[in-house]
């Protein structure tokens, strides 16, 4: 993904984010009976095939992934008029809790969405079915993936899913005219100066840092994984996720804890943030009544189209800077897929076909023109690019994205269980409720089962 990623001016950078094409897992698998004519939209005319499709794409979402995301369906729609499709559109945290439950008592929709942390679950359950043998009978489909797309839904060799996107999960948003009345001229580079910076935005009695943790991801996606990534360096995580040493009681991963807290306790976050989700953060940040939020690279297309023009013109992104002692790269960064399509195992004949039909329409290379041109990052390369349709925030973004080092998301890459324990933990540590070595000592034994 870094290397997708760099460049030296906006021309390099849209070339360069786009410029690697290779799936990241070809290897084969048992993807289940399909018919490839239908799969590649040839052939004479089709049977009516009618297929279900839950999602996390509502119409009013101005996200650009699910802009793009509805461009790109009803293009398929109007191609295809013997395909009817019943969505279900669901908000991001709606979504991943319906999705649970319909898995758990096998009622899953013929397409829906599957997180990097659910796919051993969906595997164990019989839900899902590898993806490979279908994107490899589809070269064009193949190449245009961007390397490492597939990781984050591997399982013993295997893909069991389809991303459509390339996320960085942690960015500051800052408005630089806040920072600037408040004496910050430069944004910090240091873990001191950073708190510094956040006692003088206080001082002038703006909220330093809007946090939506209702979904309780926030905290952990966007700020942890990342934070934590600081303290530990990326070796600590690979030992803790191919078991071989490493522990979540270990000091480095609890100063982590720590330091999240602190900036709780110090004032730095709204005193509802368990009470407000990731969208209704940004309100605050909007209104300029907030100076900071914490968010993945999907909210560049939010604040794009829906914050007032003097602080879209205002915005700038920044990372968490340094800590002290940590082991981390100070340009490290939690990225990944995250999120990816799959189909109900049990489909066959038409219906899987067309399935992949519709999968293909929604992540292929026209998709990813489509996605880039609504100031979204696809998973895939795209064909054309019209630069005149990226806003400036974008072109911020990919600059910003060059220098970035991807580290893993930990929900994207620990077991759903395990994520379920740390996400709840943290709205506790967050308003004093546990300290961080009881929370460390609570995900470890949901570790050890």
């Amino acid at each position: 993904m870094r290397k997708a990623l760099k460049c030296l001016s906006l021309l390099i950078a849209i070339t360069m984010v786009f410029s690697l094409a290779a799936c990241g897992s070809t290897n084969g698998g048992e993807t289940g009976p399909t018919d490839s004519s239908a799969v590649q939209g040839t052939g004479g005319a089709k049977a009516p095939v009618t297929l279900s499709f839950t999602h996390m794409f509502p119409t009013e979402d101005t996200e650009g992934n699910s802009i793009a995301f509805h461009k790109a369906l009803e293009k398929f729609k109007s191609e295809n008029p013997n395909v009817t499709i019943n969505e279900e559109p669901l908000s991001h945290d709606n979504y991943e809790t319906k999705v649970r439950t319909l898995a758990a008592g096998n009622e899953l929709p013929d397409i829906f969405i599957v997180k990097g942390s659910m796919t051993s679950m969906f595997i164990q359950n019989k839900l899902i079915n590898p993806v490979d043998d279908v994107i490899n009978s589809d070269p064009e489909w193949k190449e245009a993936f961007l390397q490492g797309a597939f990781d984050d839904f591997v399982v013993d060799g295997k893909s069991y899913g389809i991303p459509f996107q390339m996320l960085n999960t942690h960015l500051i948003y800052y408005n630089k005219q806040l920072l600037n009345d408040a004496g910050i001229t430069a944004f910090p580079t240091t873990w001191t100066e950073f708190l510094e910076a956040i006692n003088k935005l206080k001082a002038k009695g703006l909220t330093p840092i809007s946090l939506g943790n209702k979904g309780n991801w926030v905290a952990e996606s966007c700020i942890l994984s990342t934070l934590g990534d600081r303290y530990t360096g990326t070796d600590w995580f690979r030992s803790i996720k191919e078991k071989k040493g490493a522990k979540f009681t270990d000091p480095e991963f609890i100063s982590a804890l720590r330091a999240l807290q602190e900036l709780a306790k110090m004032g730095a976050f709204n005193t509802d943030l368990n009470s407000i989700d990731n969208m209704q953060q940004k309100t605050a940040y909007y209104n300029g009544k907030a100076a900071m939020f914490m968010e993945g690279n999907w909210a560049v297309s939010n604040v794009i189209n829906d914050a007032p023009k003097e602080i879209q013109d205002n915005t700038e992104l920044a990372l968490l800077p340094a800590v002290d002692g940590g082991k981390g790269d100070a340009m490290a960064n939690s990225a990944g897929a995250a999120w990816a399509y799959n189909v109900n195992s049990s489909l066959t004949g038409d219906k899987l076909a067309t399935a992949y039909k519709v999968l293909k329409a929604v992540t292929d290379a026209d998709y990813a023109t489509i996605s880039v041109e609504s100031n979204a990052f696809p998973a895939s390369n795209p064909k054309t690019i019209d630069k005149s349709k990226l806003a400036p925030l974008s072109i911020k973004y990919l600059d910003l994205s060059a220098k970035i080092k991807p580290v893993p998301i930990y929900d994207a890459q620990l077991s759903a269980d395990l994520i379920q324990v740390m996400n709840t933990g943290l709205q506790q540590l967050l308003i004093d409720s546990i300290t961080p070595e009881d929370l460390a000592k609570k995900i470890q034994a949901e570790y050890e089962k």
